[in-house]
């Protein structure tokens, strides 16, 4: 006879006994969604929604960063140049009073926000877990709480506030308009991509993240109109927000000094992401009480704060220390305090209940890391090749291996950085040793750190368009 999964066994035996074939050890599931062109291409409908879409996530990515912009400035006394220039020449104390007053005010809108929602759902569960299904009101208050919780200085990304707002416009319209699940997935994951891509200025690297890391998939039918609905959000930023790459390098070429730098550098990255993976998997195991929780992040804002007297640039999603690092200005020094205290703070954050994106920290370690081992490199071989090239490489190896999605992070640091297209090569390099390590490690990404490991055998996939689990009101 035959176990279920094909393999003989004697008759009469037990199906469950061991086989002589070894079984791998549990993983980390982060699903694969199954499309087809019929699902997407053959619908006007979903069609007029990712315009809808496009349009929606762009506006919301125009509000949520002037609501950043108006924080900032009133919480650190400045109206001109950049957040860190800012912090900066502001009065000693004034890092620890804003924080502090940050702290109180996104400890309580949090809690509030938990006990009147009952409870929370990420974007990332809500698209593998739950048919992409997203409580609007919820989702779009909880991305403004992010927003403003940035903006006082917490060590998170901004980008997480307009991909759930983007997924939440998109999950309404599914609601509205009677899409099926599949097609509610796909639109939840375009919208999350077009607000990353509104509020960066990177539209084929912010539908790339959209489809390989909330879909799993690369197929025409999820990334057309994944490109689409980025290519609309970002023209719709336009109006107001900069049209121009986030970051600026200088032009750099490339020797085979850095390639084989890339080479060694790979593996190390690896190393260094399957720590920040874990340190990230620890802050998302929470303990204790809502309440409790929430006197903690007051703690982590007001300890934060109290560092950036000393330390400024550990304040923030890590924008300005990202430039800073890109054109090589910054200290050996300087660099190795935040490279330490950065990623120690975004999980402190976590940890005790705060909410945020992961990909502009995560690009910040790595540039960070980049950066120090450049400097290693030139102390031991004598070969000083520019900073910013070796900042840059190091960026792409961390977040491709971070966030498990190479193609995504390449093109994610070249439109950012609008060059760096001579360094694609050592990227590729060092990215693939990075994987490779990390994986032997840890098989899991940033973004599916918080989900239960399963046993790596068969599975029967859900039918296209039926959710993976139970829905629960959970606060709609």
């Amino acid at each position: 006879m035959k176990s279920p999964e094909g393999d003989s066994v004697p008759e009469g035996g037990d199906a469950a006994a061991p086989r002589s074939r070894p079984r791998r050890p549990p993983r980390a599931d982060q699903p694969n969604v199954p499309v087809s062109w019929s699902h997407t291409g053959g619908s006007v409908r979903f069609w007029v929604l990712v315009v809808i879409t496009g349009i929606g996530a762009g506006l919301g990515a125009i509000v949520l960063m002037g609501i950043l912009h108006g924080i900032q400035h009133l919480a650190y006394g400045y109206s001109r140049g950049s957040f860190q220039t800012g912090v900066a020449h502001a009065s000693r104390l004034r890092p620890l009073i804003a924080m502090s007053v940050g702290g109180v005010i996104m400890s309580a809108s949090w809690l509030a926000l938990r006990r009147i929602a009952h409870g929370e759902r990420s974007l990332s569960q809500a698209v593998w877990d739950h048919a992409g299904r997203l409580p609007f009101l919820a989702t779009v208050v909880n991305g403004v709480l992010q927003m403003v919780a940035v903006a006082f200085g917490a060590t998170l990304g901004r980008e997480g506030a307009p991909k759930e707002v983007g997924a939440a416009i998109a999950s309404r319209l599914a609601d509205l308009f009677s899409l099926t699940d599949t097609q509610r997935r796909v639109l939840v994951a375009c919208g999350a991509g077009a607000g990353m891509s509104a509020v960066y200025n990177v539209p084929l690297g912010g539908a790339l993240f959209g489809v390989e890391v909330l879909l799993g998939t690369l197929s025409l039918p999820v990334v057309t109109p994944a490109i689409a609905t980025s290519a609309i959000a970002t023209a719709v930023s336009w109006l107001a927000l900069p049209d121009r790459p986030t970051y600026v390098l200088p032009a750099l070429r490339v020797n085979g000094s850095e390639l084989i730098w890339a080479l060694l550098f790979g593996p190390v990255a690896g190393l260094v992401t399957a720590w920040y993976v874990k340190s990230i998997s620890w802050s998302k195991k929470r303990e204790g009480g809502d309440l409790l929780r929430s006197i903690g992040l007051v703690g982590v804002f007001v300890g934060t704060g109290a560092l950036a007297m000393r330390w400024p640039g550990i304040l923030g999603n890590g924008k300005d220390v990202t430039q800073l690092a890109f054109t090589g200005v910054m200290g050996v020094g300087l660099v190795a305090v935040l490279f330490i205290l950065r990623p120690l703070a975004t999980s402190s954050f976590l940890r005790e209940g705060a909410v945020g994106g992961l990909f502009t920290p995560t690009l910040t370690v790595g540039v960070l890391l980049g950066s120090l081992a450049g400097h290693g490199w030139g102390a031991l071989t004598g070969v000083h090749n520019p900073i910013p090239a070796y900042a840059a490489i190091g960026g792409a190896a961390l977040l491709a291996s971070a966030m498990q999605a190479p193609l995504a992070a390449v093109v994610l640091v070249l439109e950012l950085t609008g060059t760096g297209i001579s360094l694609i090569v050592p990227m590729l390099v060092a990215l693939t040793g990075a994987m490779l390590v990390a994986r032997a490690f840890d098989d899991r990404s940033i973004y599916s750190v918080s989900r239960p490991r399963t046993p790596d055998t068969p599975r029967t996939p859900d039918s296209p368009d039926t959710p993976r689990t139970p829905e629960t009101p959970d606060g709609q």
